[in-house]
Protein backbone atom coordinates (compact mmCIF):
# COMPACT_ATOMS: atom_id res chain seq x y z
CA UNK A 1 0.00 0.00 0.00
CA UNK A 2 3.23 2.13 -0.16
CA UNK A 3 5.43 3.52 -2.97
CA UNK A 4 8.76 2.05 -4.20
CA UNK A 5 12.67 1.96 -3.39
CA UNK A 6 13.88 3.91 -6.08
CA UNK A 7 17.88 2.67 -4.82
CA UNK A 8 19.50 0.35 -2.88
CA UNK A 9 22.59 1.21 -1.32
CA UNK A 10 24.17 3.26 -4.62
CA UNK A 11 22.36 0.43 -6.78
CA UNK A 12 19.66 2.10 -8.84
CA UNK A 13 16.50 -0.21 -8.71
CA UNK A 14 13.68 0.39 -11.87
CA UNK A 15 10.60 1.89 -11.26
CA UNK A 16 7.62 -1.13 -11.28
CA UNK A 17 4.50 0.97 -12.82
CA UNK A 18 2.95 -1.43 -13.80
CA UNK A 19 2.67 -2.23 -9.47
CA UNK A 20 1.42 0.99 -9.22
CA UNK A 21 -1.52 -0.05 -11.52
CA UNK A 22 -2.64 -3.18 -9.37
CA UNK A 23 -2.52 -1.54 -6.10
CA UNK A 24 -4.88 1.00 -8.02
CA UNK A 25 -7.06 -1.75 -8.81
CA UNK A 26 -7.05 -2.82 -5.24
CA UNK A 27 -7.66 0.13 -3.44
CA UNK A 28 -10.91 0.92 -5.60
CA UNK A 29 -12.15 -2.59 -5.22
CA UNK A 30 -11.80 -2.33 -1.32
CA UNK A 31 -13.50 1.13 -1.67
CA UNK A 32 -16.25 0.40 -3.44
CA UNK A 33 -16.68 -2.75 -1.37
CA UNK A 34 -16.68 -0.29 1.72
CA UNK A 35 -19.56 1.81 0.25
CA UNK A 36 -21.47 -0.72 -0.35
CA UNK A 37 -20.69 -4.37 -0.26
CA UNK A 38 -23.66 -5.49 -2.93
CA UNK A 39 -22.05 -3.27 -5.61
CA UNK A 40 -18.91 -5.63 -5.28
CA UNK A 41 -18.97 -8.61 -3.36
CA UNK A 42 -15.53 -9.71 -3.76
CA UNK A 43 -13.74 -5.88 -3.50
CA UNK A 44 -12.39 -7.12 -0.20
CA UNK A 45 -10.42 -9.19 -2.09
CA UNK A 46 -8.18 -5.99 -2.95
CA UNK A 47 -6.15 -6.53 0.60
CA UNK A 48 -5.21 -9.85 -0.72
CA UNK A 49 -3.96 -8.24 -4.06
CA UNK A 50 -1.84 -5.75 -1.58
CA UNK A 51 -0.35 -8.79 0.64
CA UNK A 52 0.77 -10.89 -2.76
CA UNK A 53 2.50 -7.23 -3.87
CA UNK A 54 3.95 -6.40 -0.19
CA UNK A 55 5.57 -9.97 0.18
CA UNK A 56 6.74 -9.67 -4.00
CA UNK A 57 8.01 -6.09 -3.60
CA UNK A 58 9.94 -6.05 -0.20
CA UNK A 59 11.41 -9.39 -0.58
CA UNK A 60 13.03 -8.12 -4.28
CA UNK A 61 14.46 -5.40 -2.69
CA UNK A 62 15.75 -7.52 -0.02
CA UNK A 63 16.93 -9.50 -2.75
CA UNK A 64 18.92 -6.89 -4.71
CA UNK A 65 20.61 -5.45 -1.75
CA UNK A 66 21.79 -8.79 -0.56
CA UNK A 67 22.84 -9.65 -4.47
CA UNK A 68 24.74 -6.40 -4.91
CA UNK A 69 26.28 -6.08 -1.31
CA UNK A 70 26.31 -9.36 0.35
CA UNK A 71 24.53 -8.40 3.06
CA UNK A 72 21.04 -6.51 4.31
CA UNK A 73 21.01 -3.52 6.20
CA UNK A 74 17.83 -4.28 8.61
CA UNK A 75 18.15 -1.26 10.57
CA UNK A 76 17.86 0.73 7.55
CA UNK A 77 15.32 -1.20 5.81
CA UNK A 78 13.10 -1.01 9.33
CA UNK A 79 13.90 2.79 9.01
CA UNK A 80 12.80 3.19 6.13
CA UNK A 81 9.47 1.18 6.58
CA UNK A 82 8.96 3.41 9.83
CA UNK A 83 9.30 6.84 8.02
CA UNK A 84 7.40 5.19 4.64
CA UNK A 85 4.42 4.10 6.96
CA UNK A 86 4.35 5.47 10.67
CA UNK A 87 3.54 9.37 10.29
CA UNK A 88 1.08 8.92 7.90
CA UNK A 89 -0.96 6.46 10.05
CA UNK A 90 -0.01 8.41 13.20
CA UNK A 91 -1.80 12.12 10.96
CA UNK A 92 -4.68 9.67 10.42
CA UNK A 93 -5.09 8.45 14.15
CA UNK A 94 -4.46 11.64 15.84
CA UNK A 95 -7.60 12.87 12.97
CA UNK A 96 -9.62 10.27 13.97
CA UNK A 97 -9.07 10.82 17.78
CA UNK A 98 -9.99 14.26 17.50
CA UNK A 99 -12.91 13.78 15.16
CA UNK A 100 -14.37 11.17 17.87
CA UNK A 101 -13.79 13.70 20.42
CA UNK A 102 -15.65 16.44 19.39
CA UNK A 103 -18.30 14.96 17.29
CA UNK A 104 -19.08 10.74 18.63
CA UNK A 105 -17.70 11.13 22.22
CA UNK A 106 -19.61 8.53 23.23
CA UNK A 107 -17.51 6.18 21.52
CA UNK A 108 -14.00 7.38 22.73
CA UNK A 109 -12.78 5.35 24.83
CA UNK A 110 -13.68 2.14 21.55
CA UNK A 111 -11.75 4.31 19.62
CA UNK A 112 -9.03 5.07 21.82
CA UNK A 113 -8.20 1.42 22.75
CA UNK A 114 -8.21 0.82 18.61
CA UNK A 115 -6.32 3.55 18.32
CA UNK A 116 -3.65 2.32 20.97
CA UNK A 117 -3.79 -1.53 19.05
CA UNK A 118 -2.97 0.68 15.66
CA UNK A 119 -0.06 2.03 17.10
CA UNK A 120 1.65 -1.11 17.99
CA UNK A 121 0.59 -3.05 14.87
CA UNK A 122 -1.56 -5.32 16.41
CA UNK A 123 -4.82 -4.38 15.34
CA UNK A 124 -5.44 -7.85 13.91
CA UNK A 125 -4.81 -9.60 17.33
CA UNK A 126 -6.59 -7.18 19.23
CA UNK A 127 -10.08 -7.67 17.23
CA UNK A 128 -9.16 -11.57 17.21
CA UNK A 129 -9.21 -11.35 20.85
CA UNK A 130 -12.16 -9.14 21.67
CA UNK A 131 -14.38 -11.06 19.01
CA UNK A 132 -14.59 -8.63 16.44
CA UNK A 133 -16.40 -9.25 13.11
CA UNK A 134 -14.88 -7.92 10.06
CA UNK A 135 -18.08 -8.11 8.56
CA UNK A 136 -20.22 -6.61 11.02
CA UNK A 137 -21.16 -2.91 10.12
CA UNK A 138 -23.49 -1.73 13.55
CA UNK A 139 -20.73 -0.87 15.59
CA UNK A 140 -18.84 2.54 14.82
CA UNK A 141 -15.15 1.26 14.03
CA UNK A 142 -13.48 3.95 12.21
CA UNK A 143 -9.80 2.26 12.56
CA UNK A 144 -10.86 -1.29 11.56
CA UNK A 145 -9.32 -1.26 8.51
CA UNK A 146 -5.74 -1.10 10.12
CA UNK A 147 -5.63 -4.87 11.01
CA UNK A 148 -4.20 -5.67 7.43
CA UNK A 149 -1.25 -2.59 8.38
CA UNK A 150 -1.00 -4.85 11.10
CA UNK A 151 -0.03 -8.24 9.46
CA UNK A 152 2.33 -6.18 6.87
CA UNK A 153 4.22 -4.28 9.86
CA UNK A 154 4.32 -7.80 11.40
CA UNK A 155 6.08 -9.18 8.38
CA UNK A 156 8.27 -6.11 7.83
CA UNK A 157 9.72 -6.76 11.42
CA UNK A 158 10.33 -10.77 11.14
CA UNK A 159 10.78 -11.60 6.94
CA UNK A 160 13.94 -9.61 6.66
CA UNK A 161 15.74 -11.77 9.77
CA UNK A 162 14.04 -14.89 8.43
CA UNK A 163 15.14 -14.26 5.10
CA UNK A 164 19.00 -13.54 6.03
CA UNK A 165 19.24 -16.89 7.84
CA UNK A 166 17.80 -18.37 4.54
CA UNK A 167 19.94 -17.36 2.43
CA UNK A 168 23.28 -17.15 4.40
CA UNK A 169 23.27 -21.09 5.40
CA UNK A 170 23.68 -23.10 2.59
CA UNK A 171 21.52 -25.99 3.12
CA UNK A 172 18.24 -23.68 3.81
CA UNK A 173 19.14 -21.28 0.82
CA UNK A 174 19.02 -25.14 -1.87
CA UNK A 175 15.54 -25.44 -0.59
CA UNK A 176 14.76 -21.69 -0.12
CA UNK A 177 11.50 -22.75 -2.63
CA UNK A 178 10.61 -26.19 -0.80
CA UNK A 179 10.49 -24.21 2.71
CA UNK A 180 8.27 -20.92 1.52
CA UNK A 181 5.81 -22.90 0.11
CA UNK A 182 5.28 -25.39 2.45
CA UNK A 183 5.40 -22.48 5.28
CA UNK A 184 2.56 -20.85 2.76
CA UNK A 185 0.28 -24.88 2.81
CA UNK A 186 0.98 -24.46 6.74
CA UNK A 187 -1.37 -21.25 6.76
CA UNK A 188 -3.26 -22.65 4.23
CA UNK A 189 -4.31 -25.61 6.82
CA UNK A 190 -4.37 -23.79 9.28
CA UNK A 191 -6.98 -21.50 7.93
CA UNK A 192 -9.42 -24.95 7.08
CA UNK A 193 -8.47 -26.27 10.77
CA UNK A 194 -9.80 -22.98 12.51
CA UNK A 195 -12.72 -21.29 10.09
CA UNK A 196 -16.31 -22.91 10.49
CA UNK A 197 -18.82 -23.16 7.25
CA UNK A 198 -21.52 -21.11 6.88
CA UNK A 199 -19.78 -18.63 9.97
CA UNK A 200 -18.37 -15.66 10.51
CA UNK A 201 -14.81 -16.12 10.19
CA UNK A 202 -13.14 -13.18 11.34
CA UNK A 203 -10.79 -14.98 13.25
CA UNK A 204 -9.27 -16.76 10.20
CA UNK A 205 -9.42 -13.32 8.21
CA UNK A 206 -7.74 -11.47 10.66
CA UNK A 207 -5.22 -13.62 11.70
CA UNK A 208 -1.53 -13.23 10.95
CA UNK A 209 -1.05 -16.99 10.82
CA UNK A 210 -4.06 -17.81 8.61
CA UNK A 211 -2.87 -14.51 5.90
CA UNK A 212 0.52 -15.14 5.77
CA UNK A 213 0.12 -17.52 3.06
CA UNK A 214 -0.90 -14.49 0.68
CA UNK A 215 2.05 -12.44 1.63
CA UNK A 216 4.61 -15.84 1.31
CA UNK A 217 3.04 -16.36 -2.39
CA UNK A 218 4.26 -13.16 -2.91
CA UNK A 219 8.02 -14.35 -1.67
CA UNK A 220 8.04 -17.34 -4.10
CA UNK A 221 7.14 -15.26 -6.98
CA UNK A 222 10.28 -12.69 -5.74
CA UNK A 223 12.41 -15.68 -5.75
CA UNK A 224 11.14 -16.65 -9.03
CA UNK A 225 10.77 -13.47 -11.19
CA UNK A 226 13.31 -10.70 -10.01
CA UNK A 227 11.64 -8.04 -11.19
CA UNK A 228 15.40 -6.17 -11.25
CA UNK A 229 16.71 -8.97 -13.37
CA UNK A 230 14.37 -8.80 -16.33
CA UNK A 231 15.68 -7.55 -19.80
CA UNK A 232 14.01 -5.31 -21.63
CA UNK A 233 13.90 -6.95 -24.87
CA UNK A 234 13.22 -10.73 -25.55
CA UNK A 235 11.80 -12.62 -28.21
CA UNK A 236 8.72 -12.72 -29.47
CA UNK A 237 7.15 -16.13 -28.38
CA UNK A 238 8.25 -15.76 -25.07
CA UNK A 239 6.69 -12.08 -24.46
CA UNK A 240 3.44 -12.99 -26.23
CA UNK A 241 3.21 -15.92 -23.40
CA UNK A 242 3.84 -13.80 -20.81
CA UNK A 243 1.67 -10.97 -21.67
CA UNK A 244 -0.86 -13.94 -22.12
CA UNK A 245 -0.95 -15.26 -18.59
CA UNK A 246 -0.99 -11.49 -17.54
CA UNK A 247 -3.92 -11.22 -19.19
CA UNK A 248 -5.59 -13.87 -18.17
CA UNK A 249 -4.74 -13.66 -14.17
CA UNK A 250 -6.05 -9.70 -14.23
CA UNK A 251 -9.17 -11.02 -15.72
CA UNK A 252 -9.99 -13.78 -13.32
CA UNK A 253 -8.83 -11.32 -10.18
CA UNK A 254 -11.81 -8.67 -11.86
CA UNK A 255 -13.85 -11.69 -11.90
CA UNK A 256 -13.25 -12.80 -8.31
CA UNK A 257 -14.12 -9.36 -7.40
CA UNK A 258 -17.18 -9.33 -9.12
CA UNK A 259 -18.30 -12.58 -8.09
CA UNK A 260 -16.45 -14.23 -4.69
CA UNK A 261 -18.43 -13.19 -1.68
CA UNK A 262 -17.36 -13.21 1.71
CA UNK A 263 -19.87 -15.68 2.67
CA UNK A 264 -18.79 -18.34 -0.06
CA UNK A 265 -17.08 -21.63 2.23
CA UNK A 266 -14.45 -22.17 -0.19
CA UNK A 267 -12.91 -18.55 0.19
CA UNK A 268 -11.94 -20.10 3.38
CA UNK A 269 -11.36 -23.08 2.73
CA UNK A 270 -8.34 -23.01 0.00
CA UNK A 271 -10.07 -20.12 -1.95
CA UNK A 272 -7.47 -17.55 -0.79
CA UNK A 273 -4.76 -19.33 -2.08
CA UNK A 274 -6.10 -20.39 -5.02
CA UNK A 275 -7.03 -16.77 -6.30
CA UNK A 276 -3.86 -15.67 -4.74
CA UNK A 277 -1.92 -17.80 -7.22
CA UNK A 278 -4.07 -16.94 -10.03
CA UNK A 279 -3.26 -13.53 -9.21
CA UNK A 280 0.81 -14.51 -9.47
CA UNK A 281 1.24 -14.39 -13.38
CA UNK A 282 -0.70 -10.71 -13.22
CA UNK A 283 2.15 -9.36 -11.09
CA UNK A 284 5.53 -11.18 -13.08
CA UNK A 285 3.24 -9.80 -16.16
CA UNK A 286 3.36 -6.19 -14.61
CA UNK A 287 6.65 -6.26 -13.48
CA UNK A 288 8.53 -6.83 -16.47
CA UNK A 289 9.12 -3.75 -18.51
CA UNK A 290 8.64 -5.44 -22.26
CA UNK A 291 4.65 -6.12 -21.66
CA UNK A 292 1.79 -3.90 -23.03
CA UNK A 293 -0.04 -4.77 -19.21
CA UNK A 294 3.12 -3.04 -17.71
CA UNK A 295 2.64 0.20 -19.78
CA UNK A 296 -1.63 0.14 -19.64
CA UNK A 297 -1.05 -0.48 -15.83
CA UNK A 298 1.35 2.86 -16.11
CA UNK A 299 -1.24 4.73 -17.06
CA UNK A 300 -1.50 8.14 -15.70
CA UNK A 301 -4.59 7.59 -13.99
CA UNK A 302 -3.60 4.32 -12.23
CA UNK A 303 -0.18 5.56 -11.63
CA UNK A 304 -1.42 8.76 -9.60
CA UNK A 305 -3.92 6.48 -7.83
CA UNK A 306 -1.65 3.76 -6.99
CA UNK A 307 0.98 6.42 -5.55
CA UNK A 308 -1.71 7.55 -3.16
CA UNK A 309 -3.10 3.90 -2.38
CA UNK A 310 -1.93 3.99 1.09
CA UNK A 311 -3.39 6.94 2.09
CA UNK A 312 -6.25 6.05 0.06
CA UNK A 313 -6.63 3.21 2.21
CA UNK A 314 -6.08 5.07 5.74
CA UNK A 315 -8.27 7.98 4.71
CA UNK A 316 -11.04 5.70 2.67
CA UNK A 317 -12.96 3.95 6.16
CA UNK A 318 -13.08 6.63 8.69
CA UNK A 319 -14.68 8.85 5.93
CA UNK A 320 -17.46 5.97 5.22
CA UNK A 321 -17.90 4.95 8.98
CA UNK A 322 -18.29 8.43 10.04
CA UNK A 323 -20.54 9.62 7.75
CA UNK A 324 -22.87 6.29 7.09
CA UNK A 325 -23.37 6.56 10.70
CA UNK A 326 -26.04 9.39 10.12
CA UNK A 327 -28.14 7.53 7.16
CA UNK A 328 -28.88 3.53 6.90
CA UNK A 329 -26.76 0.95 5.45
CA UNK A 330 -28.22 -0.40 1.72
CA UNK A 331 -30.20 2.89 1.22
CA UNK A 332 -26.98 6.08 1.51
CA UNK A 333 -28.07 8.95 -0.73
CA UNK A 334 -26.26 8.47 -4.39
CA UNK A 335 -24.55 12.29 -3.39
CA UNK A 336 -23.44 11.27 -0.09
CA UNK A 337 -21.84 8.79 -1.95
CA UNK A 338 -20.03 11.30 -3.83
CA UNK A 339 -18.92 13.24 -0.80
CA UNK A 340 -17.46 10.37 0.43
CA UNK A 341 -15.38 9.95 -2.20
CA UNK A 342 -14.52 13.62 -2.40
CA UNK A 343 -13.14 13.88 1.15
CA UNK A 344 -11.55 10.66 0.55
CA UNK A 345 -9.58 12.29 -2.12
CA UNK A 346 -9.04 15.50 -0.59
CA UNK A 347 -7.88 14.11 2.60
CA UNK A 348 -5.76 11.35 1.35
CA UNK A 349 -4.02 14.21 -1.34
CA UNK A 350 -3.45 16.20 1.68
CA UNK A 351 -1.95 13.21 3.54
CA UNK A 352 -0.02 12.12 0.67
CA UNK A 353 1.41 15.74 -0.50
CA UNK A 354 2.09 17.38 2.99
CA UNK A 355 2.97 14.21 5.55
CA UNK A 356 4.03 10.89 3.50
CA UNK A 357 6.64 12.22 0.86
CA UNK A 358 7.67 14.83 3.32
CA UNK A 359 8.65 12.50 5.71
CA UNK A 360 9.72 9.78 3.11
CA UNK A 361 12.30 12.19 2.18
CA UNK A 362 13.08 14.41 4.36
CA UNK A 363 12.59 12.23 8.32
CA UNK A 364 12.47 14.66 11.14
CA UNK A 365 14.44 17.40 9.27
CA UNK A 366 10.83 18.14 7.95
CA UNK A 367 10.87 20.23 11.07
CA UNK A 368 14.02 21.90 10.72
CA UNK A 369 14.20 25.74 10.71
CA UNK A 370 14.55 26.65 6.77
CA UNK A 371 15.43 30.83 6.95
CA UNK A 372 13.47 30.08 3.12
CA UNK A 373 10.15 28.59 4.35
CA UNK A 374 10.34 29.77 7.81
CA UNK A 375 6.45 30.03 8.02
CA UNK A 376 5.74 27.21 6.73
CA UNK A 377 7.90 25.38 9.36
CA UNK A 378 6.42 27.22 12.00
CA UNK A 379 2.84 25.85 10.84
CA UNK A 380 3.77 22.03 10.34
CA UNK A 381 4.69 22.24 13.87
CA UNK A 382 2.38 23.93 15.80
CA UNK A 383 -0.16 21.55 13.76
CA UNK A 384 1.62 18.42 14.82
CA UNK A 385 2.20 19.91 18.44
CA UNK A 386 -1.97 20.18 18.86
CA UNK A 387 -2.08 16.85 17.17
CA UNK A 388 -0.07 14.80 18.92
CA UNK A 389 -0.93 16.67 22.34
CA UNK A 390 -4.81 15.93 21.99
CA UNK A 391 -3.75 12.37 20.99
CA UNK A 392 -1.67 11.50 24.06
CA UNK A 393 -4.42 13.53 26.36
CA UNK A 394 -7.00 11.11 24.50
CA UNK A 395 -4.75 7.99 24.55
CA UNK A 396 -4.27 8.76 28.33
CA UNK A 397 -7.88 8.00 28.99
CA UNK A 398 -8.33 11.30 30.12
CA UNK A 399 -11.90 11.97 28.29
CA UNK A 400 -13.03 7.70 28.56
CA UNK A 401 -15.86 9.36 31.27
CA UNK A 402 -17.70 10.89 27.99
CA UNK A 403 -18.70 7.50 26.82
CA UNK A 404 -21.99 5.48 28.00
CA UNK A 405 -25.10 3.96 27.08
CA UNK A 406 -26.80 5.31 24.50
CA UNK A 407 -30.69 5.00 24.50
CA UNK A 408 -30.36 2.09 22.04
CA UNK A 409 -28.20 -0.04 24.46
CA UNK A 410 -30.28 1.00 27.21
CA UNK A 411 -33.06 -0.55 25.81
CA UNK A 412 -31.37 -3.80 24.38
CA UNK A 413 -30.08 -3.84 28.30
CA UNK A 414 -33.70 -5.86 29.21
CA UNK A 415 -32.74 -8.74 26.92
CA UNK A 416 -28.77 -8.37 26.77
CA UNK A 417 -26.44 -7.49 29.41
CA UNK A 418 -23.43 -5.08 28.79
CA UNK A 419 -22.62 -2.61 26.18
CA UNK A 420 -20.92 -5.18 24.34
CA UNK A 421 -23.40 -7.71 23.27
CA UNK A 422 -21.30 -9.56 20.31
CA UNK A 423 -21.42 -12.82 21.64
CA UNK A 424 -24.23 -12.85 24.60
CA UNK A 425 -27.28 -14.17 24.02
CA UNK A 426 -30.82 -13.82 25.92
CA UNK A 427 -33.07 -16.39 26.57
CA UNK A 428 -37.09 -15.02 27.63
CA UNK A 429 -38.39 -17.65 29.93
CA UNK A 430 -41.22 -17.44 31.97
CA UNK A 431 -43.06 -18.98 34.57
CA UNK A 432 -42.53 -22.58 34.35
CA UNK A 433 -44.84 -24.09 31.77
CA UNK A 434 -46.13 -27.85 31.30
CA UNK A 435 -45.86 -27.68 27.23
CA UNK A 436 -48.43 -30.93 27.43
CA UNK A 437 -51.33 -29.37 28.73
CA UNK A 438 -52.84 -25.99 26.99
CA UNK A 439 -51.98 -22.49 28.97
CA UNK A 440 -54.04 -19.46 28.97
CA UNK A 441 -52.16 -15.83 28.87
CA UNK A 442 -53.39 -12.78 29.65
CA UNK A 443 -53.38 -11.31 25.77
CA UNK A 444 -53.39 -14.74 23.86
CA UNK A 445 -55.19 -17.73 23.86
CA UNK A 446 -52.74 -20.60 22.73
CA UNK A 447 -52.24 -24.65 23.26
CA UNK A 448 -49.06 -23.93 24.08
CA UNK A 449 -47.15 -20.85 24.10
CA UNK A 450 -44.32 -20.36 21.48
CA UNK A 451 -41.02 -21.31 21.12
CA UNK A 452 -38.80 -17.91 18.96
CA UNK A 453 -35.38 -18.47 18.12
CA UNK A 454 -33.28 -15.86 16.46
CA UNK A 455 -30.07 -14.11 16.26
CA UNK A 456 -29.64 -10.18 16.80
CA UNK A 457 -32.72 -9.13 15.35
CA UNK A 458 -34.58 -11.58 17.66
CA UNK A 459 -32.70 -10.18 20.51
CA UNK A 460 -34.10 -6.55 19.60
CA UNK A 461 -37.55 -7.75 19.16
CA UNK A 462 -37.26 -9.69 22.99
CA UNK A 463 -39.11 -7.50 24.65
CA UNK A 464 -41.49 -6.55 22.33
CA UNK A 465 -42.24 -10.47 21.90
CA UNK A 466 -42.70 -10.79 25.58
CA UNK A 467 -45.32 -8.76 26.25
CA UNK A 468 -47.19 -10.17 23.80
CA UNK A 469 -46.49 -13.94 24.64
CA UNK A 470 -45.34 -13.63 28.36
CA UNK A 471 -45.15 -17.21 28.81
CA UNK A 472 -42.73 -18.18 25.59
CA UNK A 473 -39.30 -19.00 25.32
CA UNK A 474 -37.31 -16.21 23.51
CA UNK A 475 -33.56 -17.77 22.72
CA UNK A 476 -31.88 -14.76 20.63
CA UNK A 477 -28.13 -14.50 20.34
CA UNK A 478 -26.15 -11.73 18.37
CA UNK A 479 -23.85 -13.28 15.94
CA UNK A 480 -25.97 -16.32 15.75
CA UNK A 481 -26.02 -18.35 12.39
CA UNK A 482 -28.46 -21.00 11.15
CA UNK A 483 -26.43 -23.82 11.74
CA UNK A 484 -25.59 -23.02 15.64
CA UNK A 485 -29.18 -23.04 16.02
CA UNK A 486 -29.31 -26.78 15.24
CA UNK A 487 -27.28 -28.13 18.24
CA UNK A 488 -29.11 -25.84 20.29
CA UNK A 489 -32.78 -27.41 19.60
CA UNK A 490 -30.76 -31.18 19.89
CA UNK A 491 -29.75 -29.85 22.87
CA UNK A 492 -32.53 -27.60 24.75
CA UNK A 493 -35.80 -27.87 22.20
CA UNK A 494 -35.76 -31.75 21.35
CA UNK A 495 -39.89 -31.35 23.09
CA UNK A 496 -41.00 -29.23 20.52
CA UNK A 497 -42.23 -31.67 18.28
CA UNK A 498 -46.02 -31.45 18.78
CA UNK A 499 -48.72 -30.35 16.86
CA UNK A 500 -50.30 -28.15 18.86
CA UNK A 501 -46.74 -26.12 19.08
CA UNK A 502 -45.47 -23.14 17.42
CA UNK A 503 -42.21 -22.22 16.37
CA UNK A 504 -40.93 -19.11 15.31
CA UNK A 505 -37.39 -19.09 13.52
CA UNK A 506 -35.89 -16.08 12.40
CA UNK A 507 -32.23 -16.59 11.25
CA UNK A 508 -30.37 -15.36 7.58
CA UNK A 509 -28.96 -12.13 9.84
CA UNK A 510 -25.26 -13.23 10.18
CA UNK A 511 -25.24 -15.22 6.60
CA UNK A 512 -26.10 -17.94 4.33
CA UNK A 513 -26.46 -21.52 4.88
CA UNK A 514 -27.15 -24.70 3.05
CA UNK A 515 -30.76 -26.03 1.87
CA UNK A 516 -29.86 -29.23 4.05
CA UNK A 517 -28.90 -27.72 6.99
CA UNK A 518 -32.42 -25.72 7.35
CA UNK A 519 -34.03 -28.76 6.22
CA UNK A 520 -32.44 -30.87 8.79
CA UNK A 521 -33.50 -27.99 11.45
CA UNK A 522 -37.04 -28.01 10.22
CA UNK A 523 -37.11 -31.79 10.97
CA UNK A 524 -36.35 -31.62 14.75
CA UNK A 525 -39.32 -29.99 15.23
CA UNK A 526 -41.54 -32.89 13.71
CA UNK A 527 -45.35 -31.95 13.42
CA UNK A 528 -45.08 -28.47 15.15
CA UNK A 529 -46.03 -25.23 13.25
CA UNK A 530 -42.95 -23.56 12.11
CA UNK A 531 -42.89 -20.07 10.94
CA UNK A 532 -39.74 -18.54 8.90
CA UNK A 533 -38.74 -15.26 8.46
CA UNK A 534 -37.23 -14.02 6.15
CA UNK A 535 -34.31 -11.01 6.11
CA UNK A 536 -33.96 -7.70 5.17
CA UNK A 537 -30.13 -6.93 5.47
CA UNK A 538 -27.60 -5.12 2.55
CA UNK A 539 -25.77 -8.01 2.04
CA UNK A 540 -24.66 -10.36 -1.08
CA UNK A 541 -26.58 -13.17 0.64
CA UNK A 542 -29.94 -11.80 1.49
CA UNK A 543 -30.89 -13.25 -1.96
CA UNK A 544 -29.89 -16.89 -1.73
CA UNK A 545 -31.32 -16.73 2.12
CA UNK A 546 -34.46 -15.68 1.30
CA UNK A 547 -34.96 -18.49 -1.78
CA UNK A 548 -34.06 -20.82 0.45
CA UNK A 549 -36.44 -19.89 3.40
CA UNK A 550 -39.45 -19.52 0.47
CA UNK A 551 -38.62 -23.23 -0.85
CA UNK A 552 -38.61 -24.94 2.54
CA UNK A 553 -42.14 -23.18 3.07
CA UNK A 554 -43.38 -23.88 0.30
CA UNK A 555 -42.22 -27.76 0.37
CA UNK A 556 -43.57 -28.53 4.02
CA UNK A 557 -46.93 -28.30 4.98
CA UNK A 558 -46.31 -27.00 8.31
CA UNK A 559 -44.02 -24.56 7.66
CA UNK A 560 -45.06 -20.82 6.97
CA UNK A 561 -43.11 -17.84 5.63
CA UNK A 562 -43.28 -14.92 7.22
CA UNK A 563 -41.97 -12.17 4.43
CA UNK A 564 -40.21 -9.68 6.75
CA UNK A 565 -38.00 -8.50 3.91
CA UNK A 566 -41.64 -6.87 1.90
CA UNK A 567 -42.62 -5.88 4.61
CA UNK A 568 -39.62 -3.78 5.87
CA UNK A 569 -38.28 -2.80 2.01
CA UNK A 570 -38.15 0.77 1.34
CA UNK A 571 -39.00 1.50 4.94
CA UNK A 572 -35.66 3.07 6.11
CA UNK A 573 -37.35 4.42 9.73
CA UNK A 574 -37.34 0.60 10.64
CA UNK A 575 -33.60 0.70 10.48
CA UNK A 576 -30.34 1.71 12.73
CA UNK A 577 -27.64 2.99 10.59
CA UNK A 578 -26.11 -0.46 9.62
CA UNK A 579 -29.49 -1.39 7.71
CA UNK A 580 -30.06 -4.59 10.32
CA UNK A 581 -30.82 -3.81 13.66
CA UNK A 582 -34.41 -2.63 14.46
CA UNK A 583 -35.47 1.04 15.68
CA UNK A 584 -38.89 1.19 17.59
CA UNK A 585 -40.82 0.90 14.59
CA UNK A 586 -38.87 -1.84 12.95
CA UNK A 587 -39.54 -3.61 16.44
CA UNK A 588 -43.07 -2.81 15.97
CA UNK A 589 -43.74 -3.76 12.59
CA UNK A 590 -41.85 -6.95 12.76
CA UNK A 591 -43.61 -8.49 16.07
CA UNK A 592 -47.07 -7.26 13.65
CA UNK A 593 -46.05 -9.23 10.98
CA UNK A 594 -45.38 -12.82 13.40
CA UNK A 595 -48.42 -11.79 14.83
CA UNK A 596 -50.34 -12.24 11.75
CA UNK A 597 -49.19 -15.57 11.34
CA UNK A 598 -49.45 -16.63 15.04
CA UNK A 599 -52.94 -15.30 16.43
Amino acid sequence: MHGQEKKINSHPIRYLYGLDGLRALAVISIIIYHLNPKWLSGGFLGVDTFFIISGYLITSILLHEYNHTGSIDLIQFWKKRIKRLLPAVLFLISVVLIYTLIFEPNIIKNVKQDALAALFYVSNWWYIFHDVSYFDSFKIMPLKHLWSLAIEEQFYIVWPLLLLLLIRIKKLKKHFLLIIFICSLISVLAMIFIAHPNADNSRVYFGTDTRLQTLLLGVLLAYIWPPFRLKDKIKLPLKITIESFGLVSIGLLIIFIMTVSSNDNWFYFGGIYFISLCTLPAIASAVHPSTLLSKILGNRIFLWIGQRSYSLYLWHYPVITFTNRHFVQGHIPFYIIIVEIILTLILAECSYRYVEVPFRKEGLKYFIPNKYALKKMILRSCTALILISCSIITLFGHYDYLQHENKKEVKTAYTVTGNDTSHKSVILPVPKIDINKPHITNKNIHKDPPLFIGDSVMVDIGEELHKDYPDSIIDGKVGRNLYNAIPLVQDKYSDFKQKNQQVVLELGTNGDFSYEDLNNLISLFGDSKVYVVNTNVPRDWKKSVNEKLSKVANTHKNVQLIDWNCRAEGNTDYFAYDGIHLERKGVQALVSEINKHLK
